[in-house]
């Protein structure tokens, strides 16, 4: 009962903070309950830091990530996504070295969050990561923000990730934000050509018919000549639709 009470305490406190100047004091006090010896007290304090915000907030939550118990982690990592920014972009960083794969898959979604095109480097160091899932994650999140800064970020997974599925990810993401981008034919003919796994291709084929070039014809006329019949079905009905010009 006592946490549910502080939890509504917290959550009115944070909401009445985010509009009161010079709030340092009530800061510093969300801050020492996140000492307190009950995690669920600790998660309320985060959420009400996060509706809190600015530096003071920031600084507050990176305490949060280092906590002993991953929801209280977690919801750090959410904080921070909605608060935003450069200071936030920073701080998730750290989560992104976080022992447990679920929260650091979450700090890619909260560096999206916060920082859009900014936060397309931090995004590339999580390519780095040693589970799939988180990779993958960041892939995604690549694509999502949709901005050409992430073609060379992609390129790069479709072409040496470990994992068949990041490297499928990376391509078909290649085809959304790399319209008009040589540097996306040049990445895709390569899957094309060396790519050992047949779906991977699959996914380069369909994603050099999105790319508006020409200069994709010659990757596909390569494709023709798969040995998987489903690349070549795929590369016939692309070719086709580029030929033809259908994005006119």
């Amino acid at each position: 009962m006592l946490p549910l009470l502080l939890g509504a305490l917290l959550h009115l406190w944070g909401s009445w903070a985010w509009s009161q100047p010079g709030v340092g004091a009530g800061v510093y006090a969300l801050q020492t309950m996140l000492q307190d010896s009950n995690p669920e007290i600790r998660v309320m304090a985060v959420r009400a830091l996060g509706r809190v915000g600015g530096r003071q907030g920031v600084a507050s939550l990176q305490l949060g990530l280092r906590d002993n118990h991953a929801r209280v982690r977690l919801e750090a990592v959410q904080a921070l996504g909605h608060v935003g920014g450069d200071l936030a972009m920073t701080v998730l960083t750290e989560a992104l070295k976080d022992r447990e794969p679920m929260i650091r898959r979450q700090a890619v979604e909260a560096l999206k969050e916060a920082g859009t095109v900014r936060s397309i480097p931090i995004l590339h160091s999580a390519l780095g990561d040693s589970e799939e899932s988180v990779r993958l994650h960041a892939v995604m999140m690549l694509g999502k923000i949709g901005h050409r800064n992430a073609v060379p970020v992609l390129s790069q997974a479709g072409l040496t990730d470990a994992s068949a599925a990041v490297r499928a990810a990376a391509c078909v993401h290649l085809g959304r934000i790399g319209v008009k981008d040589p540097r996306a034919v040049e990445v895709l003919a390569r899957v094309v050509a060396d790519e050992p796994v047949p779906a991977v291709r699959v996914r380069a084929v369909e994603s050099l018919g999105l790319l508006q070039l020409a200069a994709a014809i010659p990757a596909l006329e390569v494709a023709l000549g798969d040995q998987d019949d489903g690349v070549r079905i795929r590369a016939t009905e692309t070719l086709g639709h580029v030929l033809a010009r259908d994005w006119d």
